[in-house]
């Protein structure tokens, strides 16, 4: 399988976004075969992200409503904006908010898993990532915070 994000959705977007949207793709593709089918993110809006998985001259799509991200989206933004706030703490409380990242990421990578089950199954390693990817073009993130989500 490969992974990518619809030409269109990158209209208007600026070169940081662009980047981390890059990044997120290598993240993907870098443990998929490169073959067919392709998942893509095809559309985001008010109303959620449309995954578009295609190949074989079939083409599925399924939407991942606003409700649903919602919760997902609010829970892993106010990470990283304690993560940025916490830079210059102590290692302890770093430490306590990689793990809630990655609770947060593994609450999403199942919801990303669940969503897809009508179209392929994923691993929950890859469902994580594009949990990543989804959030990065269809959230709200502000500029300066787009590439914080790769706290190291």
């Amino acid at each position: 399988m490969k992974y990518r994000v619809d030409s269109a959705l990158y209209e208007g977007i600026s070169a940081r976004r662009e980047k981390e949207w890059q990044i997120a793709l290598l993240d993907l593709n870098a443990e998929a075969d490169g073959n067919e089918p392709t998942l893509s993110v095809t559309h985001a809006s008010q109303s959620g992200v449309t995954l578009t998985l295609s190949g074989a001259g079939e083409t599925k799509t399924t939407t991942i409503s606003e409700a649903t991200l919602r919760a997902h989206f609010r829970d892993y933004r106010r990470v990283i904006e304690h993560l940025v706030r916490s830079t210059a703490t102590g290692s302890r409380q770093m430490e306590t908010l990689d793990y809630a990242k990655k609770l947060t990421h593994d609450e999403a990578g199942e919801m990303v898993q669940d969503a897809l089950e009508p179209l392929i199954a994923i691993s929950h390693a890859q469902a994580r990532r594009l949990f990543t990817l989804i959030f990065l073009v269809g959230s709200e993130l502000p500029e300066a915070l787009v590439t914080r989500h790769r706290h190291q």
